[in-house]
């Protein structure tokens, strides 16, 4: 009898600490520092999207080159942000920080193709046959994407935003194999996510 009530006793400092947790809204998973091999694995969904939306970029660009079309798309681009601070608002994602993630992602998406602008233009390339259709094919799967990016912002957001955690966020987020394609853009699709608040 004294074993089970010095027990619940031990029990009752960790009860309460847990609906504490609950009852400011956060996760008691949340409370507890994870492990690089979770952070990595709940990370993964993240580091995805950057990779595909940078690599997707060479596909843009083989589009708008083949009808000359500037890199620069200003007002397209403000329609991608605030078609994802829209879709963010559900998620209970800051506006300020959907907005900053975007337009790094967007960024680095113009510096891939500008590095093959210049690099086409050095070997006077002509057409490209496999081009996409920028609004058929490339834009739904840049939607699909975002959905992704939003989403796993959302299940991460407590990591993402905590200070202490940048470096090891940093780490999580490589490899990516859009390296190769462009250094500098994977800095720049990074930045948000190493920035600290």
């Amino acid at each position: 009898m004294h074993v089970v009530l010095r027990l619940v006793l031990l029990c009752l400092p960790l009860a309460g600490a847990l609906a504490s947790a609950q009852t400011v809204g956060v996760r008691p998973e949340e409370t507890i520092a994870r492990s690089a091999p979770d952070l990595r694995r709940d990370l993964e969904p993240l580091r995805l999207a950057i990779d595909q939306r940078l690599l997707l970029a060479q596909a843009v660009a083989r589009a708008k080159w083949n009808v000359q079309a500037p890199i620069d798309d200003l007002p397209r681009e403000a329609q991608v942000i605030q078609a994802a601070v829209r879709q963010s608002a559900a998620l209970g994602l800051a506006d300020a920080w959907v907005e900053a993630v975007f337009r790094a992602q967007i960024e680095a998406s113009k510096i891939v193709q500008r590095e093959l602008y210049a690099k086409w233009r050095t070997q006077q390339a002509g057409k490209f046959d496999d081009a996409p259709d920028l609004a058929k094919t490339v834009r739904p799967e840049l939607d699909r994407i975002t959905a992704q990016l939003l989403r796993s912002m959302a299940d991460n957001q407590a990591v993402l935003q905590a200070d202490a955690r940048k470096a090891e966020v940093a780490r999580a987020l490589r490899p990516f194999e859009a390296t190769a394609l462009s250094p500098s853009a994977v800095e720049q699709a990074l930045a948000p996510f190493a920035a600290l608040h």
